[in-house]
């Protein structure tokens, strides 16, 4: 499988040297790495450098071709060059800010070769900061992909020409992306190939070019794909950006530039929405990041160097095609180091055969409880066949990132002394689509972020979903298992027992998703069920015993990192402009209109009390029909029963009753 690996440079000499050393030891036949390079009228030595690659290194790459443009035409430009001068099937845009992993090829011909006729693209996964954006974690299928590290069918980089060359720098790779799946392709991220991407130290702080650039290309991409209404949403966008433009002149400077050659070109824009967009069934996500964000950006990956054992416990009960889509994710996992425990409860086993589809790819183990055991038993007796030090559970429905056992390998690894290490996960408003749930589609995403956690936190309510933990089995050796007489929760009171004896590591990435009822009547029914269960845990908290101090009560609802940091010279300019502001003129002629205003805002809300005093005589209002709602249906007879007016009616017919 041949690739043409397609460079844009720009003063990139300090990259040369890491990039060719990566290059050249790659475990692929280098002889089907085919190099061009589209060199951005550089003022350094990029030139010089990359002639002295192209002859020391043109025997051991297919081809080495560098081309020299005459200005300065953007990443896009550039990149489209590139792979214009090749002819292999693949075409791999590649920033030469990177350095490859040595298995990254081997693992994108896996990929493509795995991948269904409708894949048009794949997605490297970017080291030490992975991209946040979701992807789906059975089907590895995402939205967009980052430019900086993505292949592309020849067929597909012909039918939809490479980047829109109109863009200078930055959402560049949405909008291609964005046209790829116009034209019915998909985009799979490939997370076992991995690429160093030198980007800044603080991915935090903004560059002034980047700045510009996500400005400029935010407007580009509401003009080829938005309603007008989306194109209006770019004001709220720009204001955004303001105060920092503001501070930077280069970066305003530079976006006027830009924004200028848009409004040239907006006609085009419009016209490609208007032929291609508008009659297509693709539905642009203008939200921030353009799809939905996993929360850990910041969190450094870094491959173990140890190979902690993990074991993996998946309770399940009469639903084998539901099991069977979570042992597939399963086998996206980048570390391969761990041995899966199918515990299946019921007196009649369904899952024999779907288990044994799955031997000769996973470590796994089957055990058929055939009778009702419950919950709590089956992970009980799962805990029981653990031959690894670590473990954590995975419920049948429920899934891991792809890089769920890699970075709970390297906690383990840096936190030698720990027991208990925890991960952020996405809680998954979920629509059953069939009666097994086997068939669903994701209502609504939350991150529900696990970070600096302590014992502290679990006496406040359970902060983590029980996927989100791995742990030393020795833990339930000493300490025991689930509590048979839980039927919810039974996870919660295991985590507040253990961390009595423990200590815990945990993380703000995002290492796995787990589904609730997408309807409010099912969520009600769900947390009315769990609900029962919560009394058992309350009388149970006093039994355990720990130390907590005041800090650590006190750092839940502040810590240093909550600080409001702000430029000491901004304040003092923000200061100076209120003041003028209320000596000018224009604010003083406004005052008496502003008194009337606040006055009529005192009146209306008095009458409004007084309207809210009239209908509370009354009672409130009554709940509907179907609410399944304890609480609220509670609080409506607890008021009407109080209410004065009731009291009225039972003093003038002597009722002494509260019906």
């Amino acid at each position: 499988m041949h690739f043409d690996v397609c460079c844009c440079t720009y003063n990139s000499a300090k990259w040369l040297k890491g990039f060719f050393e990566a290059m050249t030891a790659v475990d692929y036949d280098k002889k089907c790495l085919h190099l061009y390079f589209t060199d951005n009228c550089s003022t350094d030595d990029t030139i010089d450098e990359l002639e002295s690659y192209q002859k020391s290194l043109k025997d051991i790459f297919g081809d080495f071709e560098i081309i020299k443009s005459k200005t300065n035409s953007g990443f896009g430009t550039a990149s489209n060059t590139s792979a214009r001068a090749g002819k292999s099937e693949y075409v791999f845009f590649y920033n030469v800010d990177t350095a490859i992993h040595k298995n990254a090829f081997c693992e994108l011909k896996q990929a493509i070769l795995k991948a269904d006729k409708t894949t048009g693209a794949f997605e490297l996964r970017q080291f030490p900061f992975e991209h946040p954006k979701y992807y789906d974690p059975v089907t590895l299928k995402t939205d967009w992909a980052s430019g900086a590290a993505l292949v592309l069918t020849r067929k597909v980089f012909d039918l939809i020409g490479g980047f829109d060359e109109s863009i200078f720098m930055y959402c560049e790779d949405v909008d291609l992306s964005w046209r790829i799946r116009m034209e019915g392709y998909d985009i799979q991220y490939v997370p076992s190939a991995v690429t160093d991407h030198f980007t800044a130290d603080d991915i935090s702080v903004m560059k002034s070019s980047q700045m510009a650039g996500q400005l400029a290309g935010e407007k580009i991409l509401r003009l080829k794909f938005g309603t007008k209404g989306d194109i209006k949403g770019w004001d709220f966008y720009k204001n955004a950006f303001a105060p920092r433009l503001a501070k930077d002149k280069k970066a305003r400077e530079l976006a006027d530039r830009l924004l200028k050659q848009i409004d040239k070109n907006k006609s085009s824009y419009r016209r490609f929405y208007r032929q291609k967009v508008k009659h297509s069934e693709f539905e642009p996500d203008f939200v921030s990041g353009y799809t939905f964000f996993r929360s850990g950006a910041t969190y450094i990956n870094q491959l173990p160097t140890k190979t902690p054992d993990i074991s993996v416990i998946i309770r399940t009960y009469n639903r084998p095609n539901v099991l069977k889509i979570t042992l597939e994710n399963l086998l996206n996992q980048t570390y391969k180091n761990f041995r899966v425990l199918v515990v299946e409860d019921g007196e009649t086993p369904v899952s024999e055969n779907v288990v044994a589809s799955f031997a000769n790819q996973l470590n796994i183990e089957y055990f058929p409880l055939k009778r009702r055991a419950g919950r709590c038993e089956a992970g009980n007796i799962g805990l029981s066949n653990v031959k690894t030090q670590y473990v954590c559970f995975l419920d049948d429905d429920d899934y891991l990132f792809a890089d769920y056992m890699e970075v709970n390998a390297k906690l383990i690894e840096d936190n030698p002394n720990c027991k208990m290490f925890c991960s952020s996960s996405i809680v998954a408003k979920t629509k059953k689509l069939n009666q097994d749930g086997s068939d669903f589609e994701f209502v609504e995403k939350i991150n529900m972020v696990a970070k600096d956690l302590s014992i502290v936190n679990f006496c406040f309510g359970n902060p983590v979903a029980i996927q989100s933990v791995v742990f030393d089995v020795e833990l339930f050796q000493k300490y025991g298992g689930f509590d048979l007489e839980l039927d919810a929760f039974e996870d919660w009171d295991l985590w507040l027992r253990y961390l009595t004896n423990c200590d815990v590591v945990s993380t703000d990435k995002t290492l796995s998703l787990f589904k609730v009822p997408a309807t409010r009547k099912d969520s009600i029914a769900r947390n009315k069920a769990m609900e029962n269960y919560r009394v058992r845990i309350f009388e149970k908290l006093a039994q355990y015993s720990t130390t907590i101090t005041a800090q650590d009560i006190y750092k839940l609802f502040w810590t240093p990192d909550n600080l409001v940091d702000y430029d000491k010279d901004e304040f003092e300019d923000l200061q100076k402009s209120s003041q003028e502001i209320q000596n000018s003129n224009v604010w003083k002629i406004a005052q008496p209109f502003r008194f009337v205003c606040i006055g009529l805002q005192i009146f209306f809300y008095k009458l409004y009390m007084g309207i809210q005093s009239v209908l509370g005589f009354f009672g409130p209002k009554a709940p509907e029909e179907d609410c399944e709602d304890y609480g609220l249906i509670q609080n409506f007879v607890m008021q009407t029963q109080e209410s004065n007016y009731m009291k009225l009616f039972r003093a003038i017919t002597g009722n002494r009753s509260k019906k």
